[in-house]
């Protein structure tokens, strides 16, 4: 068998490598965990942080909104009937 001057063989040595190398994965192993506990932990706790509601009463119809729904166009119209003021104006 191969000794070194240490009197320790090969198979000893890489054993010694293996075992640290295994000690380091484990560890990386640990840590990353404790990330995706953390992560997890974080999400759940955004996702029950409370919403602020808003709502619009208005007595004539639908609120003020931009646009046709199609395409952003820039308009701003006001109810339902945008389309009887705007074949007017044409």
């Amino acid at each position: 068998m191969y000794m070194d001057d240490e009197g320790t063989t090969l198979a000893t040595e890489i054993f010694k490598e293996l075992k640290a190398s295994a000690r380091r994965w484990f560890i990386a192993f640990l840590v990353m965990c404790g990330v995706e506990i953390c992560t997890v932990a974080g999400f759940l706790w955004y996702i029950s942080l409370p919403v602020d509601e808003v709502t619009v009463d208005n007595d004539e119809g639908n609120a003020l909104y931009v646009g046709d729904g199609n395409a952003v166009t820039g308009g701003v119209y006001n109810g339902t009937d945008n389309e009887e003021t705007e074949g007017n104006q044409k």
